[in-house]
């Protein structure tokens, strides 16, 4: 009885460590498909990817601030970092330290968010373009 109990128990921790798992890697394929979408500059496309309302910020650049700023074409990025992050009030997602490359040799290193609503991961941090 103790050895079905465990097995039983053992059995429920390996299918939550694989569900993990299984969750960040849609989330890592979320965030570079996202990004991919920024690099070629399909704001439609991106758009769909977004959490929306308040479970969406915005990327925060040097000069944005200014008018008539446009991102710079993004030649590439780089993931630098990952976390998974859990809140009572926001939910559960990822996050990643980003590094864009741009067109023009300038770079820029960002934070963004994946976050899972309703067993779906959304984009909830927006690169603006």
């Amino acid at each position: 009885m103790t050895a079905l109990l465990l097995s039983c128990c053992g059995l429920s921790l390996g299918f939550a460590q694989y569900s993990d798992r299984n969750e960040s890697r849609e989330a890592d394929k979320e965030v570079d498909r996202y990004l991919t979408l920024v690099q070629g500059r399909d704001r439609a496309g991106a758009d769909v990817m977004l959490c929306g309302g308040d479970d969406t910020s915005a990327v925060q650049l040097p000069g944005m601030n200014q008018p008539n700023w446009h991102l710079p074409l993004v030649e590439s990025f780089t993931i630098v970092n990952t976390w998974d992050w859990s809140s009572v009030t926001d939910g559960h997602g990822r996050g990643y330290q980003v590094r864009l490359v741009f067109a023009d040799r300038s770079t820029a290193k960002v934070e963004m968010a994946v976050e899972v609503i309703a067993d779906d991961p959304c984009i909830a941090t927006e690169i603006r373009f």
